[in-house]
Order: C-alpha cells, then sequence, then structure tokens
C-alpha cells in the first residue's frame, strides 16, 4: 500500500506523523484503523476538519509509519494490532532472522499499526488473503459490503480486477483482517433487511457478546447492513453415553 504525500499543500506540525491523499472509499473510519488510530485520535490531528467534509484528494495528517523496504521474491505485510515479529514468522513459517533480515530497518520492539514489511520467499497470488469466487449476479456493492471492504482495499488486493465489469467465477484476494472463513463449528449466514446484531443472536439461541467473539472482525453496525457475511456458531453435538 503507497500513500501519497503533499508536502507543499500540508505541512503536519507534529513530527510523528504525516500527510495522507485521501483516496475514493475513504472513510475517517478505515484511515483511522489503517494508521492505528481511532477517530477521536485523527480528529485531534485535524482539528479543522469536519465530520461530514472528507472529500477524495482531501490532506490529512495521520500518524506516521516507517516506509516500505525493497522486497524482491517476496510480499508486503501491513502491520496490524498485536502483531509482532515472531508471531509472523510462526504464522507463515519462516525462520525469524530471515523475517529480520528482510526488514533491516525495522525495529521489532517498536512495529506500527499501518507499517508494511517484507515477506521474504512468498509465492505469487494472495498470500495473506482468502481466495473467494465471484458467484453469478453479484455486484460491486455486494463484494464490498459482504467483505467488509473499501473500493481501495480491493483495488490494492486484485490490481487486476476490472470493479466496473463484474465476471461471475474471476477468483478475488480479499485481504486479512476483513474477511475470515467461518470456523468449522459454524455456519455463514448474510444479513438481512430487519437485521440487527440482537435479533441474529435472538433468533440463534446466542448472546450478542457470542455472537461478536465468532465474528471478531466486525463491529455491532456492521450486523445493520444488508448483505455482510457473518459467522453463527453451532453447539457442539452432545454424545449419547
Amino acid at each position: 500500500m503507497i500513500y501519497r504525500q503533499n508536502q507543499n499543500q500540508v505541512q503536519c506540525p507534529n513530527p510523528s506523523t504525516m500527510p495522507y491523499e485521501v483516496r475514493p472509499g475513504d472513510t475517517l473510519n478505515s484511515i483511522a484503523i489503517r494508521f492505528g488510530t481511532n477517530l477521536v485520535g485523527l480528529l485531534e490531528l485535524n482539528p479543522t476538519l469536519r465530520l461530514r467534509t472528507l472529500t477524495e484528494g482531501m490532506i490529512l495528517c495521520v500518524p506516521k509509519v516507517p516506509e516500505r523496504p525493497p522486497c524482491i521474491n517476496g510480499a508486503y505485510y501491513i502491520i496490524r494490532e498485536g502483531d509482532s515479529f515472531y508471531n509472523i514468522a510462526q504464522r507463515y513459517s519462516l525462520p525469524l532472522n530471515l523475517l529480520l533480515e528482510a526488514n533491516p530497518n525495522a525495529n521489532p520492539y517498536d512495529l506500527k499499526v499501518g507499517q508494511e514489511i517484507c515477506i521474504p520467499n512468498v509465492p505469487a497470488g494472495c498470500p495473506f488473503g482468502t481466495v473467494v469466487t465471484i458467484a453469478q449476479g453479484t455486484r460491486l456493492s455486494d463484494i464490498l459490503i459482504g467483505y467488509n471492504l473499501s473500493l481501495n482495499e480491493l483495488r490494492e488486493s486484485n490490481p487486476d480486477f476490472n470493479y466496473n465489469v463484474i465476471v461471475p467465477g474471476t477468483d478475488l484476494c480479499i485481504p486479512p483482517g476483513t474477511y475470515q472463513a467461518c470456523a468449522p463449528n459454524s455456519v455463514e449466514y448474510v444479513i438481512k433487511a430487519g437485521d440487527s446484531l440482537s435479533t441474529v443472536a435472538t433468533a440463534n439461541n446466542l448472546t450478542p457478546s457470542q455472537l461478536l467473539i465468532a465474528n471478531p472482525t466486525l463491529r455491532p453496525a456492521n450486523f445493520l447492513i444488508v448483505g455482510t457475511k457473518i459467522c453463527i456458531p453451532r453447539p457442539a453435538a452432545s454424545s449419547n453415553v
């Protein structure tokens, strides 16, 4: 992910911040999450910003993240909350020293949410995400809502995808952190008109907390958005002794 900066338009007074140009599909919440902050923190960095005035091309001040390293024969990975070099190396079955060597300028004790690092020796395709196949009748909005994506996130993971022409049978790479396949002991459910966190939980004999735990990447408001895919946990089958 490359962030375009224009120092001539906006000077961010805080040395720990940098300019960011708003792109199509961005929201204040998506920008805040991308740079490891929240809505309040983003507004504090941009005191003249109003909630409803976000427009494409606008320059905001966001927390600074280190520049991406060179990554030949590898793939870039964006640091998320709770990541460390150790657990990333474990997740992708890499020797820790190989990961450190691929990112010589990264401080392993101070990784920033939104920072890009290089994962060496990664096969091409969709190394960190989930591959899904577009079904007949799928619209762009169905993809973005169903997988909780912005248009930019979809384009960055699928640079050759033409979102103006949705072709059934096309494979898409859904980036990590936005979609998780349901666990074997759960089933997928698509939010319909009139659904909410509480109604879906009640209909499945669950508490809202249990439903949120089964869908850790979703917020309560996502359960109001028609087309959102969620996981409904099922009780383990009891065995008769």
